[in-house]
């Protein structure tokens, strides 16, 4: 007769405990829920942050590039149409939005306003949105975005006049090595990358015009093969074509130094491998471009042919040899043999196109690998220090 009251009061007891046992796992569970929704709503609000704030730093980009290549202040007059030079309204500055507004056009003298101003806000904006969710409301996403800035501005001079100013690159030099130093704590490492910047491309810039000029100036290379030879014994017209060529300048040295100012050596490999792939393929375009022009296109199939196979066979099967001559284990022939294969049509291509190639801004194609190089540093996953 006792035994059933205490196991009903056993049972209630332990219901009890399950119940208020749930219901704290309810509340845990609650708070968890609230907590994320608290973060989702704060990193929401950051990236908008960033967004915004790069639709504005975007749209000072555009006048800090315009009127570097201008020679104006960048503080006065105040914004006004390229065109009619009116001031503009408050209400015409607003990134993307005015543009949109008024239709790509003036609001005084109905001028098709550039693509370039709603472009540049856009990428700014959108960089700046993926340096924060990359690394947050930190120093790190601060100094990237400054490098970021710089890229873009120095990718519309380049675009426009074929000229990265010092005024641009030099201030962001000193900012990135300031960077490295207190943020990245890499300062020898940047230090390092700034002066094989400097090597690398004045040796690209002496050799490479001596290149450019022998294939396209046989007057100057005659004369350069000649000790006693001078310009001055040249026609007025080829001297002064001399003069205005600049294979590699002296503002994509300055370029690829920020980049290693703000990545380091590393990272500024990576960022030149990327941009020489670009500019290639870019060059590599605008030279198919002008042979189609000039109507020596069909010349190019027999060399580029020939220099297909040359080159797959100095380096697919060669490799092969070798692996099955030394015992080793088989190399990645073909991988070789496709690289040299592009390298060698490239050859066949270039051998016929030198009648007409031009040269072309190299910094936006550098620009971009110095964005790719903050993502990607595949020397830094081979030493084992990180992505």
């Amino acid at each position: 007769m006792i035994t059933a009251p205490i196991l009903l009061l056993g049972k209630v007891v332990y219901f009890n405990s399950v119940l208020m046992s749930s219901l704290l796992e309810a509340r845990q569970l609650e708070r968890s829920i609230q907590a994320l929704n608290s973060m989702a709503i704060h990193s929401l609000g950051l990236d908008l942050m960033a967004a915004v704030v790069g639709l504005v730093v975007g749209s000072f980009l555009n006048v800090l590039s315009l009127r570097t290549l201008s020679g104006e202040s960048i503080l006065w007059p105040p914004s006004h149409c390229q065109h009619c030079r009116k001031s503009l309204l408050l209400w015409d500055n607003i990134p993307i939005v005015s543009y949109l507004l008024l239709k790509g056009r003036c609001r005084y003298c109905q001028a098709l306003i550039s693509w370039q101003y709603p472009a540049v806000e856009a990428a700014t904006a959108v960089s700046f949105f993926v340096l924060v969710e990359l690394f947050g409301a930190t120093w790190q996403a601060a100094g990237m975005a400054v490098f970021v800035s710089t890229l873009i501005a120095v990718t519309v001079t380049d675009l426009r006049e074929k000229l990265i100013p010092h005024d641009i690159t030099y201030p962001s030099l000193l900012v990135g090595i300031g960077f490295s130093s207190f943020v990245r704590n890499d300062l020898l490492g940047a230090m390092a990358g700034i002066g094989v910047s400097y090597i690398l491309f004045d040796f690209l810039a002496h050799y490479g015009l001596k290149l450019y000029l022998r294939y396209h100036l046989p007057q100057v290379a005659a004369a350069d093969d000649n000790d006693n030879a001078s310009t001055s014994s040249l026609q007025p017209d080829v001297v002064e074509e001399v003069e205005e060529i600049e294979v590699m300048g002296g503002g994509d040295a300055v370029l690829s130094a920020v980049i290693a100012a703000y990545l380091g050596w590393q990272r500024l490999l990576a960022a030149l491998l990327v941009g020489f792939l670009i500019g290639t393929i870019a060059g590599v375009v605008l030279l198919i471009v002008e042979m189609r022009k000039a109507g020596i296109l069909g010349q190019v199939v027999r060399p580029a042919l020939a220099g297909v196979i040359l080159g797959f066979s100095a380096l697919g099967l060669t490799t092969l040899v070798l692996s099955a001559a030394c015992g080793l284990p088989f190399l990645p022939w073909l991988q070789f043999g496709l690289l040299g294969a592009a390298g060698g049509g490239l050859i066949g291509v270039v051998s016929i196109g030198t009648r007409v190639s031009k040269p072309f801004p190299f910094g936006p194609a550098l620009a971009a690998g110095g964005v790719t190089a903050i993502f990607w540093n595949p020397l830094g996953c081979l030493l084992g220090s990180g992505a």
